[in-house]
């Protein structure tokens, strides 16, 4: 500031920290980042108050210097409440929450104030070389990861954990996302310090049973867990934690856990009352397991099961006793039959959403039972159930007038007459996803078209038999669409393309991936009809050339992803042409592109300022470029 300073002087430190709070609290949570970044730079006493103010933060945990880092945000953020930490992620990569402190910025920032002479920031230490950390040995014997190579040590381990649980003791939500070195251990110090969690994500790591137990002592409030993928943990360790805090446990997540029985879901059952989601994918639960949760967690909500071992039996008391259920997925069951969505229809009278992946011996019955008593069903998802034929999705159009969402992925036994169904009962569907569908034709997209006019999005992949005809009046009848998919629709062509850009200007998502009839003239209808358009994939298109790039680069300028792989007429007078007006542009793919340099890649690269990811054959990468994108590039090999 230039003269007096108007606003420290007059402004006490709690006003202006709430002030700070409400910056990092915006709905936009991107937005709110760059707005506290941007006053933590105005002056040292903004910096202080600032980061008092941060509360959510994404870190890194792949990297030599993980548990320094975590050490450091841990001191320097010390109100945080919101901790994400991801080994997926490499420290130099680290990105960003919303209204998080990542670890990149952290050091891009150092470097920033050391090169500014007149920073009052520049004396700030740098955050240590440290070529190798040392592994603390964990006292429970199974808390041990599998593999002895020792990339333990080059991610986060229970030594930053414990740094996290000293520094930010009013933590309330911590995931650790594939954190493979830590242990019980460093779960305990969380529990020790962290007594206000409410949610633990514990994906893929490797956790024994005293960290688990630890948390049920130490973590009374906790709402959430994530148990997908861990190993390590037994009978007693997910026992030992609800007994402790079952009462407050609200979701749970379990998946692959090798050493749980039905014994663990007896206790969930016996524990938490107030149970609302479960997820459970187990190959060890066996019938008795779900009826113990259905008889304890009556206020279930969500239901999701992957359970080879149960049967009939399970559902028949899910429908006896969780009568507010409302979302039930059941996945790749061998052993349920019409009986199990019988005995759900009878109970779960709030029923809105229904999936069904690969249950084979489910048949056309099933879904009449749930069609003519659950009124309130609103999304459907049938995968690769093959004894269901035409007259299941005909009681849908007929008993379910609130659908809102049909997903059909390879059921080739349903023909078009049961569209003409969903046309007249269905007037409220927003979301059409067809898979594979081999019997479906123009026919029945028509019929959809004639009675779903609020149809916004329509995704069609390896319709084979879908072509202009249905096009056409999509366009003439839904107004609103505005995500298209029409994967390898081999006989869609420029006629019904043209119909779309004519009549649906709000479109923003495009796919015609496959559709090789389309040339530039369909493409350029799009880009002077739909000037909203912000995701765009054209690949396998091998007629289209520059001239379509140049129309899209003129006539959608909000374009932020666009795929033009295995297009061979592309040149690099194309690329120069959409990304001159496609400024906007985050993410392309451009690989097997014939006629496209490496001069043509530094054209997007030097263009592109926002680009986040640029996928292409790594021989067309020059030093200079690659130097200039550094962490965008994503390469595919080609042997080349």
């Amino acid at each position: 500031m230039r003269g007096a300073d108007l606003i420290n002087l007059a402004l006490p430190d709690e006003l202006l920290d709430d002030v700070l709070r409400r910056v990092g609290a915006g709905s936009d949570g991107a937005t709110s980042k760059r707005d506290l970044d941007a006053c933590a730079l105005v002056c040292r006493r903004w910096h202080r108050l600032e980061r008092a103010s941060r509360r959510r933060a994404k870190l890194a945990a792949s990297g030599a210097r993980a548990d320094e880092v975590v050490r450091l945000v841990a001191e320097r953020f010390p109100a945080l409440v919101d901790v994400s930490v991801d080994e997926r992620l490499t420290v130099g990569n680290a990105a960003s929450g919303a209204g998080g402190a990542s670890c990149a910025r952290a050091s891009r920032s150092r470097s920033r104030r050391s090169a500014q002479s007149s920073t009052p920031f520049r004396r700030r230490r740098r955050l240590p070389h440290i070529t190798g950390l040392a592994f603390q040995t964990s006292p429970f014997p199974l808390d041990q990861p599998a593999g002895d190579d020792g990339t333990e040590r080059n991610c986060l381990t229970d030594v930053g954990l414990a740094h996290l649980a000293r520094g930010c003791r009013r933590l309330e939500k911590l995931s650790l996302i594939w954190c493979s070195a830590i242990t019980s251990t460093g779960l305990v110090s969380i529990a020790e310090n962290c007594k206000n969690l409410t949610s633990l994500d514990l994906q893929a790591c490797y956790i024994g049973d005293q960290g688990l137990i630890a948390v049920g002592e130490g973590c009374k409030l906790l709402n959430y867990l994530n148990l997908r993928f861990v190993e390590g943990t037994t009978d007693e360790g997910l026992i030992g934690l609800v007994k402790n805090c079952g009462k407050s446990l609200v979701s749970l997540a379990i998946a692959t856990c090798v050493w749980l029985t039905d014994a663990s879901l007896h206790a969930v059952g016996s524990h938490c009352p107030n149970l609302e989601t479960l997820s459970l994918e187990s190959d060890r639960i066996q019938n008795q397991g779900i009826i113990s949760v259905a008889k304890g967690c009556r206020l279930l909500k969500t239901l999701k099961l992957q359970c080879m071992g149960a049967g009939d039996e399970a559902l028949d008391a899910i429908g006896s006793f969780c009568l507010l259920l409302e979302i039930l997925s059941l996945n790749n069951f061998e052993r349920f039959t019409d009986r199990s969505l019988s005995s759900i229809a009878k109970g779960c009278k709030n029923l809105t959403d229904l999936i069904l992946n690969d249950c084979q011996l489910l048949t056309d019955r099933s879904l009449e039972f749930v069609a003519r008593s659950c009124k309130k069903l609103a999304r459907v998802k049938i995968n690769g159930c093959q004894s269901m034929d035409t007259a299941a999705l005909e009681h849908i159009g007929r008993w379910c007038p609130g659908l809102l969402e049909l997903s059909l992925i390879y059921c080739p036994r349903i023909q078009n007459s049961a569209f003409l169904e969903i046309g007249r009962g269905c007037s409220l569907l927003m979301s059409l996803y067809l898979v594979d569908c081999s019997r479906i034709s123009d026919d029945a997209l028509c019929h959809i078209a004639q009675g779903c006019k609020n149809l916004t999005e329509l995704s069609i992949r390896r319709g084979y038999e879908i072509g202009d005809k249905a096009l056409i009046s999509i366009a003439e009848n839904c107004k609103s669409l505005r995500e298209l998919t029409l994967q390898f629709c081999e006989k869609v062509s420029d006629v019904g393309v043209m119909a779309i850009a004519e009549s649906c200007s709000s479109l923003r998502k495009l796919n015609l991936c496959g559709c090789q009839l389309i040339t530039d003239s369909g493409l350029t209808a799009i880009a002077r009809g739909c000037p909203d358009l912000v995701s765009l994939d054209i690949s396998v298109l091998r007629v289209i050339g520059d001239m379509a790039l140049a129309e899209i680069g003129e006539g959608c300028p909000k374009l932020k992803d666009i795929a033009l792989s295995h297009c061979p007429a592309v040149t690099n007078v194309g690329l120069s042409h959409l990304v001159r007006g496609c400024q906007q542009l985050e993410s392309c793919q451009m690989v097997y592109c014939k006629q496209v340099s490496s001069a043509g890649v530094a054209t997007v690269v030097s263009s592109c300022s926002k680009l986040k990811k640029l996928l292409v054959e790594e021989w067309k990468v020059s030093e200079r470029t690659q130097r200039r994108a550094g962490s965008i590039l994503t390469f595919l090999c080609t042997g080349l």
